[in-house]
């Protein structure tokens, strides 16, 4: 019998002749590049699943319409052909969402869900079986209305909710399929309407409270703790916190917000890029529990350099940790006026500067009807409510201590794997946009590469919902049909976040489903 490490050699050697490949390599240049096969309707929404293909949400009436692209047999996106889904029972546009661990998709609420997508907050959820390809409803939200209004995956099989009119929130769980209240914020006046939510490092959800900074005319934010179930005040006018906030809203702008992000940070505990209507931005030191004014942004209007702000819009974070980020002339025409322009946060010189290379048309049309998700490969994904999608392939590459790292694989039985790892969510969400139409995607996806071919496994049960985890983690996966057995080279990737290929030896009885449970051997791959 051969020794582990013995089979981690061999592993090795057979590598150095096995026609394996890498993903698509990032270019030397950043570039765009339109997908060469249309959908057969409009996409807005976007997010990613655990199988790496992309379901896309549609505005196309009555609403109910989903699209799913998938890549082609080299991993190209770009490439990618599209095919239309179930469609849901309720047409709904700008709701909340999330991928969840068993790999299916849960949508609540809607803010235009009328006969004809007219304004009708209510209060109705539905999850996609992926597997069943089939849409179920949910138990109703506890309140009438729902709509404008964010929500967080928790660990546990559990999401929290807020409120469109009060300071409650809720928790709907997963498994028993039913809601609870679980605390309220902390002011009185606080709905979560409008608000944008974001992972912190330590698995507390924080917000800006806007609502109140704008009718108390100050600085407010506060922090769910899934532990406690509380809200507890991170805000530097009332001692919560030190340092200042922008206003990052107002009533002018209709108490639109825009995205936020979680960053890497010297001190590994995080910070958190908020992107506000007005132009302005705020950064939150979370190890310090410290706010800062961050750059604005400045676009260009009539030949001249204006502010421009996210009214509901979003935002994705790069490998390299820069920010991709969609914008318009709000601050200076009100909300929701064209043009949208494009623009780079850079969270080393802490600059925001238009995207280079330059989106390659004009968007003559407001940044809500933007949307972005980073996909396996490092690049970015973007819509804008058309027939249109395109690939942003960026320069720049993750740093290794923030590459997720594949440590053991174990073949648990009947076609099931485990994979064990540190970093295997990534370092951020992923991708956000400004209230609701979440697309976080901090889990993990793995692929298999045999020649020229990429397979994704499809993963569930991750065991850890957070960001910038330090401890291992595990996911389960299945392998995609036609996967070979052999050698072949895994990745597993994290909001976008690749990691260094491993040359794994899949048995004939594994790839099968059927045989033992046993270690499957992980190695490097030779050069």
């Amino acid at each position: 019998m051969i020794d582990l490490a013995s089979r981690k050699k061999w592993v090795r050697r057979a590598c150095a002749v096995a026609a394996v490949s890498a993903l698509t390599p990032l270019a030397q240049a950043a570039t765009w590049t339109k997908l060469s096969n249309a959908p057969s309707g409009t996409i807005e929404l976007l997010m990613l699943l655990t199988d790496g293909t992309v379901l896309a949400h549609s505005q196309d009436l009555p609403g109910t319409v989903w699209r799913k692209l998938t890549p082609a047999a080299d991993g190209s996106y770009a490439n990618g052909t599209w095919s239309d889904v179930a469609r849901m029972g309720t047409g709904r546009v700008y709701f909340a969402s999330h991928v969840t661990p068993d790999g299916n998709v849960w949508v609540l609420g809607g803010e235009y869900s009328g006969p004809n997508l007219d304004a009708t907050w209510i209060n109705t959820g539905e999850v996609y079986d992926t597997l069943a390809n089939k849409w179920t409803p949910i138990a109703p939200h506890p309140e009438s209305n729902y709509g404008d209004v964010p929500s967080m995956l928790l660990n546990g099989n559990k999401i929290l909710a807020g409120s469109l009119s009060h300071n409650t929130s809720f928790i709907y769980d997963l498994k028993k399929k039913t809601w609870k209240q679980s605390g309220s914020k902390i002011y009185s006046d606080e709905t979560s309407d409008e608000e944008t939510w974001v992972k912190l490092p330590d698995g507390k959800v924080l917000t800006h409270d806007l609502f109140h900074s704008i009718s108390a005319n100050g600085a407010y934010a506060e922090a769910y703790d899934p532990k406690s179930q509380t809200w507890s005040s991170r805000s530097p006018s009332d001692g919560g916190s030190t340092g200042t906030i922008p206003a990052l809203s107002s009533q002018f702008l209709g108490y639109e917000t825009g995205p936020a992000l979680t960053l890497r940070s010297a001190d590994n505990r995080g910070k958190v890029l908020f992107i506000g209507a007005t132009g302005h931005t705020a950064i939150y030191e979370v190890g310090s529990n410290n706010w800062l004014a961050g750059p604005d942004i400045m676009g260009t209007l009539n030949g001249k350099k204006v502010l421009f702000g996210a009214d509901d819009a979003p935002a994705a974070e790069l490998p390299s940790g820069h920010v991709i980020l969609a914008a318009d002339a709000a601050p200076t025409q009100g909300p929701f006026e064209a043009p949208t322009q494009l623009f780079d946060y850079d969270p080393v010189a802490n600059t925001i500067n238009p995207v280079s290379p330059a989106f390659p048309q004009a968007m003559s049309f407001p940044a809500y009807l933007t949307h972005m998700l980073m996909l396996p490969n490092g690049q970015m994904m973007f819509s804008y409510g058309t027939r249109d999608v395109w690939i942003y392939t960026p320069d720049g590459e993750a740093p290794k201590k923030a590459k997720p790292v594949p440590q053991s694989l174990h073949y648990d039985g009947n076609g099931q794997f485990t994979l064990t790892g540190l970093r295997m969510n990534g370092v951020s969400a992923g991708s956000g946009y400004g209230d609701d139409a979440e697309s976080d995607e901090n889990y993990p996806i793995v692929s298999f590469t045999t020649g020229n071919t990429v397979r994704y496994a499809r993963t569930f049960n991750w065991d850890n919902t957070g960001v910038q985890q330090k401890k291992p983690s595990t996911v389960k996966l299945t392998l995609k049909a036609g996967t070979p057995a052999g050698v072949t080279q895994l990745v597993v990737s994290g909001a976008g976040v690749q990691s260094l290929p491993r040359c794994v030896t899949l048995t004939a009885e594994q790839v099968a489903g059927t045989g033992s449970p046993a270690d499957v051997p992980i190695g490097r791959c030779a050069q």
